[in-house]
């Protein structure tokens, strides 16, 4: 069996139709591994999102599973050292993880899966929150354990109030709302929910309205202050990332057709609402999060709506009604029963990545930390960042150019030399490059391929004033006197500008030494700020660098 995997947006919009056929008949697949979800989640991390998939037939063969997995990346603070970790993808926005695939190749599948895990470049697997059979847990503990990673496995109870978060209780819904409250509640439960609905099917004081497209945002910004009221004494800091997380998945729900948001009103007070899930592939709903108005307690807000919801849910032919993650008491006196999640943490035993490199796709997530320490001045961390890149892939643009800068700063002039050689090799049109390249040249005293980089540099572009100096320099050092002054007369005839009126002045000075003896021998780099000289180099759309240290054009 073959996997590949995709990280392309676009890519995974085409599988679609493949994912739907395979999630209708996987019996364990669940809403957070639909299409529909997974596609919305792995937008807010574009780029980041791995999926893989497998398929037994030739490539561009429909596959036959489905792995989502998230790539993430980690520094040391202390010493700069980056690894990589993998997240299920769905984590911390999805009460439940896994894989779908076609039940005949399930197992086979799985296999395939922890094989190729085992190939890719990671520090740590956050198995978290699986909703999977014991066979295919099973499977995962034998197949992605092996002299180089450990699994151990991970408890998911709540210290501060003793919940458990890996038990989900779940209620199965018989085919009408009396029999379930006459068969799977209890007494008190039975009667409060019947007196109460009923109280708010009069539509007197309350009403339950179910929101709408028109009504969408502003419920939704309710909402969303209640659950903060109530929560945000125990979350802190946290509360604000939560409540956008939360805005984001509901409208991507409504988005996607599924949405369900009942919410309770004593005239225009909200007193509760519930953001329900609905899959009815599954025939399941999912009930994600409440807000309630605690300073109103005439009517048991949470025990109506969800009573009506479980109403409305027979009523639609759902099959089951889902609590998700944590075994609150509240939840079971809805007559429910548990699933239990399973968690692991796989983690590689030498605590490095395993292949030893990191994974190319966080390369650009590397650079930019370089780029930060190499503004701030943290020459030795930024260095080391730099050759992190570099031992993944010797060869990676940007890290060449800022580690050259760097050893530049350093006076390691043959390294710098070196970095940009290489540079050159790999992004041959890159003006910044070049110009690097001949000042390092020059400095070294290697007049000879100085003259030829600013050669080269003045054809990626013709003119540049501050390049034509440069090579006016090392001429004049190869004492090829007449070339020279015939270089330095074209910048000193510029017309002064803002740009080029110290590089008129310095090919002037230059042109007066040629005018009396042999020139003295360079002792320093092109007498001028690098800066300005880059500022003059144009730059159409290409590569980018890191922070101030910006474009290789």
């Amino acid at each position: 069996m073959h996997v590949d995997v995709i990280t392309d947006l676009g890519d995974l919009a085409k599988l679609r139709e493949n994912w739907d056929a395979i999630y209708a008949r996987d019996p364990e697949a669940h809403y957070f591994l639909s299409h529909g979800f997974l596609s919305s989640y792995c937008r807010r991390f574009s780029g980041a999102c791995l999926i893989l998939a497998a398929r037994v037939g030739d490539a561009g063969s429909r596959y036959v599973a489905f792995f989502p997995l998230r790539l993430r990346l980690r520094m040391n603070k202390h010493d700069a050292v980056f690894h990589n970790e993998l997240n299920m993808a769905g984590n911390y926005a999805a009460d439940y993880t896994g894989m779908v695939a076609e039940p005949e190749y399930g197992d086979r599948a799985l296999i395939a899966f922890c094989r190729k895990l085992k190939t890719l470049n990671w520090r740590r697997l956050h198995l978290e929150n699986l909703r999977m059979s014991d066979a295919r847990i099973k499977l995962i503990v034998k197949h992605l354990s092996d002299d180089r990673i450990e699994l151990r496995s991970l408890r998911r109870v709540n210290e501060s109030d003793n919940i458990d978060n890996a038990i989900c209780p779940i209620v199965t819904l018989p085919t009408s709302f009396d029999a379930y409250l006459d068969n799977q509640v209890g007494t008190n439960t039975r009667q409060k929910i019947r007196r109460f609905l009923r109280k708010v099917d009069r539509a007197d004081q309350f009403r339950i309205r179910h929101t709408d497209a028109t009504t969408l945002a502003a419920d939704t910004d309710r909402l969303l202050e209640l659950w903060r009221i109530r929560w945000q004494p125990r979350k802190g800091d946290r509360t604000l990332g939560l409540v956008r997380s939360f805005r984001t998945l509901i409208m991507d729900a409504f988005k996607d057709g599924a949405l369900y948001f009942p919410s309770l009103w004593h005239g225009e007070r909200m007193l509760g609402g519930l953001i329900i899930l609905t899959d009815p592939v599954k025939k399941a709903m999912l009930f994600l999060m409440t807000g309630r108005d605690e300073t109103f307690s005439e009517i048991p807000a949470g025990l109506v709506l969800h009573g009506h919801a479980i109403r409305h849910a027979i009523g639609e032919g759902i099959e089951t009604y889902d609590f998700l993650r944590g075994n609150e008491p509240y939840k079971y006196s809805f007559g429910t029963r548990d699933v239990r999640l399973t968690s692991f943490l796989a983690q590689t035993r030498d605590g490095a990545n395993l292949g030893g490199v990191l994974d190319r796709r966080s390369l650009n997530g590397v650079l930019e930390e370089a780029g930060r320490l190499h503004a701030a001045g943290d020459l030795t961390l930024a260095e080391k960042v730099y050759r992190q890149v570099l031992h993944t892939d010797a060869r990676y643009p940007r890290a060449l150019y800022g580690l050259g800068q760097l050893l530049a700063t350093h006076g390691d002039h043959q390294a710098a030399a070196n970095c940009y050689a290489t540079l050159i090799g790999v992004a041959a049109n890159s003006r910044k490059a070049w110009l690097r390249y001949a000042i390092e040249l020059q400095t070294l005293a290697r007049h000879a391929e100085a003259v030829a980089a600013f050669r080269r540099l003045l054809e990626l572009q013709p003119g540049l004033s501050g390049a034509e100096y440069g090579l006016g320099r090392s001429l004049a050092a190869l004492r090829r006197d007449e070339e020279a002054a015939r270089v330095l007369r074209t910048v000193a005839s510029v017309a002064s500008s803002k740009n080029n009126a110290l590089v008129r002045a310095k090919a002037e000075k230059q042109l007066r030494r040629l005018g009396a003896a042999a020139p003295a021998p360079l002792s320093h780099p092109l007498p001028l700020r690098l800066a300005r000289l880059e500022g003059q180099i144009r730059l159409p759309k290409a590569m980018t660098a890191v922070g101030r240290f910006v474009t290789l054009n």
